[in-house]
């Protein structure tokens, strides 16, 4: 860099370059140096020693530049002030001294710029100068009173006010024992009335099954019964034509030899008229007859069955058969002779509630 630097001609003036506050460059100022942890610490030290220094004189120093003198507190203590008329009478103070026994006059030993005054005088005087003069006495007596009176009214009306708040309190509550009292028995008498309708309606349902089961098990009877003597009936039925015809077929047959016969003897020379001997006819056989009382597919109900039978005087016997619908069990009683014995036997079982048909063997 040289020392002197000439502008040579057509040439504008350099700019100085821009400086600092203290005519250095725009260069970052040099960081000062940081202050320890110790500094800081002292520091902060001082600052509450004299935070609590400030307070100390403020708490102390208030309430002697604020300070105010007390409230009077008022006394209703009652203030006698003796009557002048009552009190005793002032003793000379030479009285006594003298030997002589002569008393010396209050005016002797005054100046002759002063006087005597009554005592009586002198304490009106004194009484009305510190305002205890007999009626403002009696004025504040009266105040007091007045004042004591409406602090007992006002004790009293607030006792009274107490005593009917608790007695609202305990009539109040009362009310509402009643209530939840009334509310307990009304929630248990509805869940009384529930359990009872609950279990009426149980023991309904229940009922009608039973029945409903009886009906079907009689009614499964009654049906096998029926079944048994429409195939009966139709047994006889079928034994009777086929007996007819039977009979009818030996009739014609017999009707045969007998034209046979009587041809014979007109060729043989005999009379027709004679006939062949008949045999006496046999006895008819004897019938049986027995009473059904039901087919049952249940165990419980043909022993129920047969103790009513037998509760009615009406011994019974069982057949175990196997039907369409499954195994069943027939409750039978009999055989009897004739169907007279048979019905009174049925009559008998259907008082008893048990049914019975009478079936021909």
């Amino acid at each position: 860099m040289a020392f002197f630097k000439f502008r040579q001609r057509g040439q504008t003036p350099a700019q100085p370059e821009p400086t600092g506050r203290r005519g250095r460059k725009n260069e970052p100022a040099p960081a000062g140096p940081q202050e320890s942890i110790d500094t800081v610490r002292r520091r902060a030290r001082h600052r509450l020693l004299g935070a609590v220094v400030l307070v100390g004189v403020a708490v102390v120093g208030f309430p002697l530049l604020f300070d105010t003198q007390p409230r009077p507190v008022a006394v209703n203590a009652p203030i006698i002030i003796p009557d002048k008329d009552t009190a005793p009478p002032l003793q000379g103070a030479g009285g006594a001294g003298n030997g002589d026994g002569r008393s010396v006059p209050a005016s002797a030993s005054l100046d002759e710029r002063e006087e005597v005054v009554a005592a009586g005088a002198a304490a009106a005087a004194r009484a009305a100068a510190s305002g205890r003069t007999p009626a403002a006495s009696a004025a504040r007596e009266r105040a007091s009173a007045e004042t004591t009176a409406q602090q007992r009214a006002r004790q009293d009306a607030e006792a009274k006010a107490a005593r009917e708040e608790s007695t609202r309190a305990q009539r109040d509550e009362e009310s509402a024992r009643q209530q939840r009292e009334q509310q307990a028995k009304r929630e248990a008498a509805e869940a009384e009335r529930r359990a009872r309708v609950e279990q009426e309606a149980k023991a309904k349902r229940e009922a009608e099954a039973k029945r409903a089961a009886d009906g079907s098990r009689e009614s499964d009877a009654d049906a096998a019964a029926k079944r048994e003597a429409e195939a009966k009936r139709q047994a006889e039925a079928k034994a009777k034509r086929e007996a007819d015809a039977k009979a009818k077929r030996e009739a014609e047959a017999k009707a045969k030899r007998e034209e046979a016969a009587r041809a014979r003897a007109l060729l043989e020379g005999r009379t027709a008229d004679a006939k062949p001997e008949r045999k006496p006819d046999e006895p008819a056989a004897k019938g049986r007859f027995i009473v059904q009382v039901g087919a049952f597919s249940d165990d419980a109900a043909t022993r129920q069955a047969r103790q009513k039978a037998e509760a009615a005087g009406v011994r019974t016997y069982t057949q175990v058969v196997e039907t369409s619908a499954g195994k069943r069990t027939r409750v039978r009683v009999g055989p009897f002779g004739s169907r007279e014995e048979a019905e009174k036997a049925a009559a008998a079982l259907k008082k008893a509630g048990l049914g019975g048909a009478v079936i021909g063997l």
